[in-house]
């Protein structure tokens, strides 16, 4: 019996050890819900200032509506956003259908299971029950903050960003920070965007925590700087309860078999 314990122990140690040794992707958004050019609208008759995260590698075949559990666009004034008042015809952030839609930049973030499941997956995204899929990107015609929260539900650390951007035209910039709790950010870089669709990676903390925010900052309207496939990873890390459920799980299948032995 104990030689089966410690056989099982080392079995979850290797499976958590595993687990936390990987990055996966918290939450991604292609923002193809939107329901096309210029609005901030999921269905083409109301307006919304979120927008739920459609890829996470911890939802139900990494991709759909399930994934809105585990992210959210903010454009509401939460979370250090900026309110921009949707449906009001001045917004400073909006999809946009320009330059052909979604950028191709940042396409093979998203990966579930060992498997790719890219951005812009419109098939595979219908069949897991998403309403629109459209190909779209974000562009800012206005100064604004647009905040891309993510939630793992356990604690997560050494949580990254990757996205593809570009202007529309000349060359700008964007600042990126980060925040663990919505509140107070950091700065941690500025991406230089010129007209050649670009991808961007940024490591944004070390530190151990269940959520991170993302803030990105829009400042050169002129250039009409476009933003798309943004996806926030981290090597999340099991709690102890976790493992001990894992362990007592394992123990008790072990006890059955000998028992039917």
């Amino acid at each position: 019996m104990k030689k089966q314990l410690l056989a099982i122990a080392a079995l979850v140690g290797a499976i958590l050890s595993g687990a936390s040794a990987q990055a996966t992707m918290v939450a991604g958004w292609d923002h193809s819900q939107y329901f096309g050019d210029g609005a901030l609208s999921t269905d083409g008759a109301t307006y919304t200032d979120s927008l739920p995260a459609n890829y996470s590698s911890l939802a139900p075949n990494g991709l759909g509506p399930a994934a809105g559990a585990f992210g959210t666009l903010y454009l509401n004034g939460q979370f250090g956003s900026s309110n921009v008042g949707a449906g009001s015809g001045v917004e400073p952030v909006l999809p946009t259908a320009a330059l052909g839609g979604s950028l191709t930049s940042n396409l093979n973030a998203p990966v579930v299971d060992g498997f790719l499941n890219p951005f812009d997956s419109h098939v595979e995204l219908t069949i897991e029950g998403q309403a629109l899929t459209n190909s779209l990107a974000m562009t800012a015609i206005g100064a604004a903050s647009v905040v891309y929260a993510a939630d793992a539900g356990i604690p997560g650390t050494d949580w990254t960003l990757t996205f593809g951007a570009r202007t529309q035209i000349g060359a700008s910039s964007i600042a990126i920070e980060f925040s663990s709790d919505g509140a107070s950010y950091v700065p941690v870089g500025t991406a230089s965007l010129t007209a050649v669709d670009t991808a961007f990676s940024y490591v944004l903390s070390a530190a151990l925590a269940d959520r991170g925010f993302v803030r990105i900052l829009f400042d050169s309207p002129e250039t009409a700087p476009v933003i798309d496939n943004v996806a926030i990873s981290a090597t999340l890390i099991p709690e102890p309860g976790t493992a001990l459920l894992l362990l007592s799980g394992l123990a008790g299948l072990a006890a059955q078999g000998r028992r039917r032995a």
